[in-house]
């Protein structure tokens, strides 16, 4: 064929143009996964570059969000009327925690030290405040930190920093440290020991009251019941106390009960207990005897030295007792009967002319309950 030949010029034409795709093609095929690589590598770092944006505004968010929680933190404790303190741990080679450094305490804490606080972060709490290990208060802080069990507490203090007060104290963990919440309660303690006091005293004469003097009557038998002792409950009444009150008014027959009272407490030793248990009748509780005879002798001591003149301004009144003796166990090992017996025999004095003390003794057969009255004038 005739290369100069329009057939052949077609033909050259032609394979050069189908060269020239094969080749576009081949660059093409071999071109597209390296497009596609490059989509996928993008498409990965336009994910990477969208959650490391992402995670960026949660860490932003987050600590936005903690500096928001740590103001209102810091607005309560400063604005507590509690006491409240935030204590680092201090740890020994060992790992185990020694003692605390102050990290933080509200106002009212500084007020309640007299401190300054700021004189007062990173010190150490055992020598800021010895109190707190002679108290056993700093175990107890290493054993919330160690168990992450909280304590609760009410402390009395009375140091160069902190004088005659009642203390409510609560500690928890926090991290490595504690903190600690305070509260004086100093002025309710009063008010519950008020309370108590007014619950089991008699109001006229400040002695213990029926249900006081019940209550060391079981610890008096309790003890005596260890030692083998003897306990002695006297009951006591004023004679002709209604005469008396009658005659001369209520106020003057409480002024005499008074007295009366004054006069029993010094009669008797202190490990004794009197009690008012109504109107004009006390009770006088005596443990830890051994034998009658010392019975007698206290028995003697007490009718003679109550038994004298009492003065009302320009009127003497002449005062006499008469007293019921019940020993335990001699008489009856049943509490509740020691009561009961002491008033029998009181009364045996008061039909016998008064002024003296009978000592019951329990009868020898059940038919013949008698009681049997000791010669004691």
């Amino acid at each position: 064929m005739n290369p100069k030949s329009p057939t052949s010029q077609h033909l050259r034409f032609t394979l050069t143009f189908l060269l020239f795709v094969l080749t576009d093609l081949v660059i093409l095929f071999c071109t597209i996964p390296l497009l596609l690589l490059r989509l996928a590598s993008a498409f990965i770092i336009a994910i990477s570059a969208g959650m490391l944006l992402y995670r960026q505004y949660k860490l932003l968010e987050g600590a936005a969000r903690t500096r928001e929680e740590h103001a209102r933190f810091l607005a309560a404790a400063e604005s507590s009327m509690d006491d409240f303190y935030i204590f680092d741990g201090v740890y020994d080679e060992a790992g185990n925690i020694a003692d605390f450094t102050f990290s933080y305490m509200n106002p009212n804490a500084e007020r309640r030290l007299q401190i300054k606080r700021n004189s007062l972060i990173g010190k150490s709490l055992s020598q800021v405040r010895p109190f707190v290990v002679s108290s056993g208060l700093l175990e107890q802080y290493k054993q919330v930190v160690e168990t992450g069990v909280s304590y609760t507490t009410e402390i009395f203090i009375d140091d160069d920093m902190i004088q005659a007060t009642w203390i409510h104290v609560q500690a928890v963990k926090l991290g490595k440290g504690i903190a600690i919440t305070s509260r004086n309660i100093t002025e309710s303690k009063r008010m519950a020991d008020r309370v108590n006091y007014m619950a089991h005293h008699d109001h006229l004469t400040g002695l213990p009251n029926r249900a006081l003097m019940q209550d060391r009557l079981t610890q008096a038998i309790l003890r005596a019941q260890r030692n083998k002792k003897k306990v002695a409950l006297f009951m006591l009444d004023v004679d002709h106390f209604k005469r008396i009150n009658d005659t001369m008014g209520h106020a003057e027959g409480d002024a005499l009960l008074a007295a009366m009272a004054r006069r029993l407490l010094a009669s008797v030793r202190e490990s004794d207990t009197v009690a008012r248990v109504g109107g004009d009748e006390f009770v006088v509780i005596m443990p830890d005897f051994n034998n009658l005879d010392e019975v007698k002798a206290c028995g003697k001591q007490l009718v003679s030295s109550i038994s004298r003149p009492l003065q009302f301004g320009d009127v003497e009144l002449e005062i006499t007792v008469s007293a019921g003796v019940c020993i335990y166990p001699d008489s009856t090992q049943v509490p509740e009967e020691l009561l009961k017996f002491a008033d029998h025999a009181m009364y045996v004095v008061k039909r016998g002319g008064r002024n003296s003390f009978y000592i019951y003794k329990p009868p020898a057969r059940p038919a013949s309950a008698t009681s049997q009255q000791t010669g004691l004038n």
